[in-house]
């Protein structure tokens, strides 16, 4: 077979692949590019979740005329001069790095003026080919205007998602800059419709507005230093506040499953925000080509830091718990349905089981308790055998995935495969053949989308495991009879863990009659 070098043309369109996922990717990188130049007030357009435009303006530094042409060549830099300058990265990026791969799969327009010049500039790209460089009237700073992304990638261009996902998708990225340069107006129009204007304030005021309620008196704060870092942001112990997590590093939005999976073991599948300090060269950005993905020289030591900055801030909120007594967490063998003492009251909400036993009343969680049960189950099965049996479907399921999500399903199909999942991949078709046995169809196909659908790049059997043993339990909203109660009940007392779901959370709460009894002034 014949080597040969590949035309600059595919060449650039490769490299906008690393960087260019979607749209949302788009406005990361404007942003920050925005951000970069010293702008205080930023100004976001949208059409159509992003497939048709995305626009953002800026009161930045501006781009000389001298260098428009070369911000969108490929690795161009005002940042770096040396190789060890890649070590101590304190700015977000260049202005430059990403315009080229946005230039190479869109139409791409510039506007930029600097405070020296009298007159703006305009530089624009079609598809990665040079159309026209000239003067404009324009304000100081720099405008960006993306339209047709993908319009020269159509292979790209179908496994966008809906315009409502993209949207969902840029408007996560707009909250996370949000979020962290509360010193700055932003402002987004989505549509032709302004949806958010936030003008310079404070990190609760933000939350407040993005959330659209009150939620001071729900927040704790965090601060916390050490001598590797410091910690600092707010986090919930409230089922009122959405269950979304914001972790900064450096200023900057990134992934890191161990700090994430650190964060939820403690405070469990609830609400943080959260931003580290820590030296730049102990940090290396350059794992993902959109820096998404973090690593650290010595994690352990990071992960301490996140681990006692929380528990030490949470020490004074905390609640008494009263854990299960070690008699309702007997060994199966010695358990017997029929001597149940546990006296089913009734259901609250179609939400929680509340049940008496031996002077005290339980209000139990039934999802969190049915979740317990089926994990349980599903690890021991795999435990004992290694691998879950699968049922075949009559009827193969053609799955919608991008790229990203295609990638990520072949890196963990192996570990997929062995808990029942059977797959056809023949890119860019995915077809589903078969589920792990005893579970259902729908169940595990959902738990399958929200694994792929997840920002976690490494996902462990116990957390597929949880997945699929969260999509099959009963949820809050459903009604139980007594039976099924008392059923669910009695299996849940069999598990080894009766006091936690697989995510952290407490599965019940207890109080006793004497305190019941003491609070309605009865003796």
């Amino acid at each position: 077979m014949k080597i040969k070098k590949l035309p600059e043309e595919i060449i650039n369109k490769i490299a906008a692949g690393e960087i260019v996922e979607r749209p949302s990717s788009v406005l990361k990188e404007l942003i920050e590019n925005s951000l970069d130049a010293g702008s205080t007030k930023i100004e976001i357009s949208v059409d159509k979740g992003g497939k048709r435009l995305i626009s953002v303006k800026d009161n930045g530094e501006g781009i000389h005329q001298d260098d428009l042409l070369l911000a969108v060549e490929r690795y161009s830099t005002s940042k770096l001069k040396t190789e060890e300058d890649l070590y101590y990265i304190n700015s977000y990026g260049f202005r430059g790095e990403a315009l080229s791969s946005i230039s190479a799969v869109s139409k791409f327009l510039i506007k930029s003026r600097t405070l020296d010049e009298p007159i703006g500039n305009e530089l624009y790209i079609e598809g990665g080919k040079f159309k026209h460089l000239s003067e404009t009237g324009c304000p100081i700073g720099t405008e960006v205007v993306v339209k047709d992304l993908f319009f020269n990638v159509p292979a790209r261009q179908k496994f966008l998602k809906t315009e409502r996902t993209e949207l969902i998708h840029i408007l996560d990225v707009f909250t996370k800059y949000v979020l962290k340069h509360t010193d700055k107006h932003f402002k987004i129009t989505v549509d032709g419709k302004e949806l958010y204007n936030f003008y310079p304030s404070t990190l609760e005021e933000r939350l407040n507005l993005l959330l659209n309620k009150d939620i001071k008196k729900d927040l704790i704060p965090i601060e916390y230093e050490n001598n590797l870092g410091k910690i600092t942001g707010y986090i919930s112990l409230s089922n009122s506040i959405n269950k979304k997590g914001y972790l900064f590093i450096n200023d900057r939005p990134v992934r890191n499953y161990l700090i994430t999976k650190t964060i939820k073991n403690i405070i469990g599948d609830n609400f943080f925000v959260l931003f580290l300090e820590l030296p730049p060269y102990f940090i290396d950005q350059n794992v993902h080509p959109a820096k998404i993905e973090v690593k650290f020289k010595k994690e352990s030591q990071v992960l301490n830091l996140v681990k006692a900055g929380i528990e030490k801030n949470l020490n004074p909120f905390k609640k008494e718990t009263n854990p299960i007594g070690f008699e309702l967490n007997q060994p199966v063998s010695r358990y017997n349905q029929e001597e149940s003492r546990f006296e089913i009251v009734g259901q609250i909400e179609d939400t929680f089981l509340v049940a008496y036993y031996n002077n005290e009343l339980y209000i139990i969680d039934q999802h969190v308790a049915h979740e317990r049960i089926h994990f349980e189950l599903l690890m021991k099965k795999y435990k004992e055998e290694g691998n879950i049996p699968s049922q075949r479907l009559l009827t193969p399921i053609p799955l919608s995935l991008t790229p990203d999500q295609i990638g990520k399903l072949e890196n963990i199909k192996d570990r997929l495969e062995k808990l029942g999942y059977k797959f056809k991949i023949t890119t860019p078709n995915v077809f589903l053949e078969g589920t792990p046995a005893d579970i259902s169809v729908e169940a595990a196909e959902s738990a399958l989308m929200e694994i792929l659908e997840s920002e976690d790049i490494f996902v462990p059997i116990e957390d597929i495991i949880s997945n699929i043993a969260c999509k099959q339990s009963v949820t809050a909203g459903d009604r139980l009879n007594y039976e099924k109660a008392k059923s669910l009940l009695e299996e849940w007392i069999k598990t080894d863990n009766p006091n936690l779901c697989p995510h952290g959370r407490p599965i019940y709460y207890k109080i006793s009659m004497d305190e019941i009894k003491k609070a309605v002034g009865r003796k």
